[in-house]
């Protein structure tokens, strides 16, 4: 008997094929991350000329954004676009089956986590921030096993 739940528990030899929750998580990240990249660069961009923009907005909230985005520094998005340029690199990587993917993905994830709290004064990471950066690292260390 032990036998025949060692067989059905067995299990099956990797065929070299992107797993589906690998892409999805990939396809998340090119998303996510390279919106953000592009919006960092945009904010490099048009840094001087946002507090001019922000005070005709009648989007409410839009001078307390403002005032956050002037206390972080044109800097700030600087650093922020490139690891999100990082965090899209590390994620074709992955895409790719290679292992240093994961590597690169978790080190510009723990640094976007890092750099706020070091650059912008009297800044705390939302909690949900840390549980969506957690939750992917995760889901992309259960996929390390696909990756060579």
């Amino acid at each position: 008997m032990s036998t025949e739940l060692e067989e059905n528990t067995e299990v099956k030899p990797f065929n070299g094929k992107r797993p589906p929750n690998l892409m999805l998580l990939c396809i998340l990240t090119f998303i996510g991350s390279g919106i953000s990249a592009i919006s960092s660069l945009f904010v490099v961009m048009a840094y001087d000329i946002m507090p001019m923009a922000v005070e005709q907005s009648p989007i409410p909230g839009a001078k307390e954004m403002m005032e956050l985005v002037m206390a972080a520094g044109r800097s700030f998005f600087i650093y922020m676009g490139l690891l999100y340029g990082l965090s899209v690199l590390g994620a074709f990587f992955m895409w790719k089956l290679n292992k240093k993917g994961f590597h690169l993905y978790t080190v510009a994830q723990l640094l976007m986590i890092i750099v706020p709290l070091l650059m912008i004064s009297g800044y705390q990471t939302p909690f949900p921030t840390i549980l969506l950066t957690a939750s992917f690292i995760l889901a992309y260390a259960l996929n390390l096993r696909f990756m060579r």
